[in-house]
């Protein structure tokens, strides 16, 4: 009513929208939002504006999780192109540009570049004081996906700048928290070293009963982890 259906600020709520429904996971809708967004904001702010970048992004993550790779890393890399002819490759758009791009790379099992984005997204944001909170998550999404590779020293460290991150400077209520603890816990349990995975991974069910309550899924998957490393300690104990 106050802007009309052809304004920028419609395309923003068309965003929103397509945002919401995507992750009610109610794809075709949130397809048709992020479609119409683009459309009216090339039109209203121009091809090569930020929020265009934006809105191709928003598309090409809905297109990620329909299944339509080829289509998804095609918006990817335009989008990534119109954050870098407009506000540039040290921005917080440019890093979230790349870190989604990793989540398509990670779909398609191309485990060396969703890991090489994600590091590059990573020396972004540590330019960015504002940025704290992202590059925490940075830290831990690599920490795991280099435990999933096998590069055990190179997870642990990033795990541990993560957990350093929580506890001294971001607060440990949030899932992240418990999320990179349990991350720790799971590369010192793949190293066979069980008395350290048992400490994490009591840390990480702390956390994460303290936010969630005893009877959260969350919860129960980290106490299931923690009592197979107690086990596995156990059975060490015993060739010995």
């Amino acid at each position: 009513a106050a802007f009309g259906e052809e304004s920028g600020e419609y395309a923003s709520m068309l965003g929103e929208l397509g945002a919401y429904y995507r992750g009610q996971r109610r794809l075709q809708e949130a397809e048709g939002c992020c479609v119409k967004a683009l459309d009216l904001l090339e039109r209203s702010a121009g091809r090569v504006s930020a929020a265009c970048a934006t809105a191709r992004n928003n598309l090409a993550g809905v297109h990620r999780l329909m299944g339509r790779y080829e289509q998804a890393e095609e918006e990817f890399l335009d989008c990534l192109d119109l954050y870098r002819r407009t506000v540039g490759e040290r921005d917080i758009l440019y890093a979230g540009g790349l870190n989604n791009y990793s989540l398509l790379c990670l779909d398609r099992r191309d485990y060396d570049k969703a890991l090489a984005l994600q590091a590059q997204a990573a020396e972004i944001l540590r330019d960015l004081p504002v940025c704290r909170d992202e590059l925490a998550s940075s830290l831990g999404n690599q920490g795991m996906l280099l435990q999933f590779l096998g590069r055990l020293p190179e997870a642990e460290e990033r795990l541990t700048q993560a957990v350093r991150m929580y506890e001294t400077e971001l607060g440990t209520d949030t899932p992240h928290y418990h999320a990179v603890l349990d991350g720790l816990g799971a590369v010192y349990l793949q190293a066979g070293d069980h008395r350290r995975a048992i400490e994490q991974f009591e840390k990480a069910a702390g956390a994460a009963e303290a936010l969630y309550g005893p009877r959260h899924p969350e919860y129960l998957a980290i106490r299931q982890r923690l009592e197979g490393a107690r086990r596995a300690a156990e059975r060490e104990e015993g060739t010995t």
